[in-house]
């Protein structure tokens, strides 16, 4: 007991004491050179070119032009090597479209809509046409109780709800001409803004889309209002009753040209830094090009600082100010998600040489609105890696460097903040900041993926209550996130590029601690559960934590051994065996305490049996592997259409932890356990029988085999 104690009482430094204001990954040269180069100035007057492209899909006129002026101004920055890569397929619809307006042509003449007004006024894949009708409130429009009583055949709709729903219920089952959409969700605290929305790419066969416009809510409602039957001061002719008026007949006219391209390929840009002696261990910055027009923070500030960061190290590397790295960076302007795995089914040895990937995913909003914060990812438990350290000491440093505090400037430290980074003409408001746990929905879950195989991490801003609309436009950009974001990024790369083996021990050192800090929260995770557990569950509780802290030291073991990436010389490897037979030993003495923090809550003298069921002894039998090449493995698995309750990242996780050494229930005990370690509220529930049927279904469809 009391050598538990002892190591309790560690864990709990690890966790409460708070880090200072620095970070061993960025010398103090390195912190002058890139504060003073890096400029948010500079990035948002690349986001104000980027708004003006309307790219909502890498198969559209608009994407190939924006990657056009990407790729010549990152020559123009000084980036080496830069190319277009043209020949990668898009799986989607190519769609662009080319006018689009929408009148009222009685009882009055006004236009609603225009494409050339505001791009994300015209519902992608909406199709080349005239049409003239009465307008029809039928509400949300995605039930068929909405149509209730109203004839829509030959006439628009007005709707709240999703146009692609809506093209099935009104205008291919009920003759309607097409769509009036306006977003209700955000409508109170946005009345103004035109939400961007889409129709189905590929309609069903024999079916086909018409149109849809998006309006304001403002716009939505005011039409609403005038359709509706409403009070009157006396009787109305045609059998309208005392107080009683007819809604107003309000006809619209709706023209629009587009184009659609079949079998279009995407395009991906690509600039370097060349390294000066290793070419195999790339460290990638990504950014993603398709969006409609405006979209300056999701994601044209992610592209625009990809440029102004590699502005910025080629020129302090030209000017001798900072050493060109050992390793190659690579920059790569990709359509979302789609591009790079498309890239690495058609390149698959290029995934050897991905040292780890940092994805600008938003990045440049004002926080003061919207009490926005920027989110920064840590891996997924499936691939534990040294870039969680690194990334979360560079970016909490600039956090606590550009945040004030009482008691500092009490010691005399600059004021308001000490470490500032702030543009020319953006904001002095502080950097608010968080690491989180993993998502997906942006480009680094690609590299993460177990087919590709490399650590990877996004930045995002989130919530965002203009993403996808016409109001995530300049006005709510902040120069001064942005230069904060961009050097994080920069930083991170600088650091992990040009690192040598000599410099690995400090690494090492911070990986250790980092991984004792995650130890220690496996426990405060475990307690929890078992604290909160109705009686009844409580054994059940005590399990689910023990597994949670074996996965944790299994886990932490792992993120110290990734290391070894970087060739660290025999003291400092026989240092690290050292810490990670420390760490098995932890995980001990933490079982230990959870087994005495269950006897003490529930008064049991005997623990919990930890038998196998004969399901779990079935799933522990089966051991699953990759089955396929990348581009075969993606194309069978994007195929698969098994049903699962499964939170779509623990889906993601399920077929990460196959590696050809962990069975059925090895992959469940892992997935379980990362789910738990937050909670059900961010990744659901995760049961033994949904994580088997997705993996029997993987064999069925032949991306996995299982191993005999």
């Amino acid at each position: 007991m009391r050598s538990t104690l002892r190591f309790l009482s560690l864990c709990a430094w690890a966790v409460f004491t708070a880090p200072a204001q620095d970070s061993p990954f960025v010398s103090p040269e390195l912190f002058r050179a890139l504060s003073g180069e890096l400029s948010g100035d500079v990035a948002y007057d690349h986001v104000r070119h980027l708004t003006l492209y309307h790219s909502p899909n890498a198969g559209s006129r608009g994407f190939r032009d924006k990657v056009r002026w990407i790729a010549e101004k990152a020559r123009e920055v000084g980036l080496e090597e830069v190319r277009i890569i043209e020949d990668l397929p898009f799986r989607g619809v190519g769609w662009s479209p080319l006018s689009a307006e929408l009148w009222i042509v009685s009882p009055d003449s006004r236009r609603l809509a225009s494409y050339e007004e505001a791009a994300v006024a015209i519902a992608d894949y909406s199709r080349s046409g005239t049409w003239e009708g009465e307008l029809v409130d039928v509400g949300e429009g995605t039930r068929d109780a909405d149509y209730k009583g109203k004839d829509v055949k030959g006439k628009i709709v007005l709707v709240t709800g999703a146009p692609s729903v809506v093209m099935e219920r009104a205008v291919w089952k009920r003759g309607a001409l097409g769509i009036l959409y306006y977003n209700a969700a955000r409508g109170l605290d946005h009345p103004d803004q035109v939400a961007w929305t889409r129709l189905n790419s590929n309609p069903p066969k024999g079916k086909e889309n018409t149109f849809a416009f998006s309006i304001s809510y403002r716009a939505g409602t005011e039409l609403k209002r005038r359709l509706a039957t409403g009070p009157a001061a006396g009787p109305i002719p045609g059998g309208f009753g005392e107080g009683e008026r007819p809604g107003e007949k309000i006809v619209l006219r709706a023209k629009v040209v587009s184009e659609f391209e079949e079998k279009p390929k995407q395009w991906l840009v690509e600039g370097w830094v060349r390294g000066a002696k290793i070419h195999d261990r790339a460290v990638v910055l990504t950014a993603h090009t398709q969006e409609e027009k405006y979209s300056a923070n999701d994601d044209n500030s992610g592209c625009a600082n990809l440029l102004e960061i590699g502005r910025s190290l080629m020129k302090l590397i030209r000017e001798g100010r900072l050493a060109r790295p050992a390793r190659d960076i690579r920059f790569w302007w990709a359509n979302e998600i789609s591009g790079e795995y498309e890239y690495f089914a058609a390149h698959p040895d290029e995934r050897s040489k991905v040292l780890v990937n940092l994805n600008q995913d938003m990045v440049g909003a004002r926080q003061s609105l919207g009490s926005r914060i920027q989110h920064i990812t840590r891996t997924p438990d499936s691939r534990p890696s040294y870039l969680n350290e690194v990334v979360e000491s560079i970016a909490m440093m600039v956090m606590r460097g550009n945040s004030a505090y009482l008691a500092a400037g009490q010691a005399g430290s600059r004021l308001p903040y000490s470490k500032p980074i702030l543009s020319r003409f953006g904001t002095r408001e502080r950097y608010s900041v968080e690491i989180i746990p993993f998502f997906t929905s942006s480009d680094h879950m690609v590299f993460n993926d177990s087919i590709i195989g490399v650590p990877a991490v996004t930045f995002t801003n989130w919530p965002d209550e203009f993403i996808h609309s016409s109001e995530d436009d300049l006005w709510q950009i902040d120069p001064t996130q942005m230069q904060r974001n961009a050097f994080v990024v920069a930083a991170t790369a600088v650091y992990l590029a040009s690192l040598q083996p000599g410099e690995v021990p400090v690494l090492a050192a911070q990986v250790h601690a980092g991984a004792r800090r995650t130890l220690s929260g496996a426990l405060a995770r475990a307690t929890e559960m078992l604290a909160l557990a109705a009686p009844a569950a409580r054994a059940t509780a005590f399990l689910d934590g023990l597994n949670l802290i074996d996965q944790s030291a299994r886990r932490a073991a792992a993120t110290l051994n990734s290391v070894r990436v970087f060739e660290p010389d025999a003291r400092t490897a026989a240092q690290s065996e050292e810490w990670k037979k420390s760490l098995e030993a932890s995980g001990l003495s933490l079982r230990a305490a959870l087994a005495d923090h269950y006897r003490l809550l529930t008064g049991a003298s005997e623990l919990p049996p930890s038998q196998l069921s004969n399901e779990e002894k079935r799933m522990a039998g089966k051991v699953p592997e990759v089955a396929a090449g990348v581009a075969e493995y993606l194309e069978k698995r994007n195929a698969l259409r098994a049903p699962s309750r499964l939170h779509g990242l623990m889906r993601y996780e399920v077929w990460n932890f196959v590696d050809g050494r962990r069975s059925y229930l090895d992959i469940y005990r892992a997935v379980r356990a990362e789910a738990q370690s937050v909670g059900e509220w961010y990744y659901g529930a995760v049961t033994a029988k949904e994580v088997e049927d997705l993996l029997e279904a993987g064999v069925k469809a032949g991306c996995l085999r299982l191993k005999r």
